[in-house]
């Protein structure tokens, strides 16, 4: 992107702060991150003259020492970045000896000072790739949401509902400590709950569905299940299951018929939400959305699910 472009889209998210990354992307023909990078040196591009001579120019930092191995190295890991394979320093330096051997040119070493100032001369940082959203169907999504907001054009907000469910492991350890020397680690556990959140797009709640392994855990033993704030399940592996599922769409739209209302509920196309499972509803209308997509059109991956996880 030129700077002028940069400037532009600082300007765009500006005034219009609800504006998502994902759109601007794709205005931009850009990755969302590429979108994120700009945004965190806004007060750098808001401040630019955009008349200037340089504004059509493309962004570049301090110019390398060695040019062509630079712009190679930079060329090569564009595209790597688009074809959404994993970079690490090592494998970078590698890469620019192969062009060193290329270009014949003399006194290059690839060093980690080296790495250091072609990541900053780049806007390349080390980031941890978090969940699925490079599986979405991209350039398919827009239409996606018109349609969605077509099918629930015909509902009031009250009656909009999603349901989503998470893994939570309660005995797991944070993999990082403060410490003088290296430690050793022990194996990890993987003590599990589900837990399926159901809520509607004004904030109306149902109780958590959770799922242990055990009917009867320690912690709850002489306890009358249904007196707890939650609805209890369990089965061997605290896994979603289509006879739980099944059982929990019965008991929510009996809850619905109580209170005369009929709603729509949209989830994801898992394997235990089968739709051949699915009892005839008199009071819930069940929307799947399409595949690869809950990440981007799930409400309840928003932020919510993690909202729920930090605060317990």
């Amino acid at each position: 992107m030129t700077k002028a472009q940069k400037k532009e889209l600082c300007e765009k998210k500006r005034d219009n702060p609800n504006i998502k990354g994902i759109d601007l992307a794709q205005e931009y023909d850009i990755f969302t991150q590429s979108v994120s990078d700009i945004l965190k040196q806004s007060s750098q591009w808001l401040n630019y003259d955009a008349s200037s001579s340089s504004a059509s120019h493309l962004y570049r930092n301090k110019t390398s020492d060695y040019p062509d191995i630079e712009e190679a190295t930079r060329i090569w890991v564009d595209q790597l970045l688009a074809r959404d394979l994993t970079l690490s320093g090592s494998i970078i330096q590698e890469k620019a000896k192969e062009f060193y051997n290329i270009f014949g040119i003399d006194s290059f070493n690839a060093s980690s000072g080296w790495l250091t100032k072609f990541k900053n001369r780049n806007n390349l940082h080390s980031y941890k790739k978090r969940g699925e959203s490079m599986s979405a169907p991209i350039h398919e999504i827009a239409n996606m949401q018109l349609q969605l907001q077509e099918i629930l054009r015909e509902y009031s907000p009250d009656d909009i509902w999603n349901c989503d469910e998470t893994a939570l492991f309660w005995r797991l350890e944070p993999n990082k400590t403060i410490a003088h020397a290296p430690l050793l680690g022990r194996k990890r556990p993987k003590d599990r709950i589900t837990a399926m959140l159901t809520c509607s797009s004004t904030g109306e709640k149902l109780p958590v569905l959770f799922i242990h392994k055990y009917e009867n855990p320690r912690p709850l033993r002489g306890i009358a299940k249904n007196s707890l704030p939650v609805w209890y399940y369990w089965n061997t592996k605290a896994w979603m299951q289509r006879s739980i599922f099944k059982h929990y769409l019965e008991r929510f739209n009996s809850k619905m018929v109580r209170q005369n209302r009929n709603i729509i509920l949209l989830l994801d196309n898992a394997s235990s939400h089968n739709a051949e499972n699915i009892p005839t509803l008199s009071n819930i209308k069940v929307h799947f959305l399409p595949p690869n997509t809950t990440s981007i059109l799930q409400p309840l991956d928003q932020g919510i699910i993690y909202s729920l996880k930090v605060i317990n």
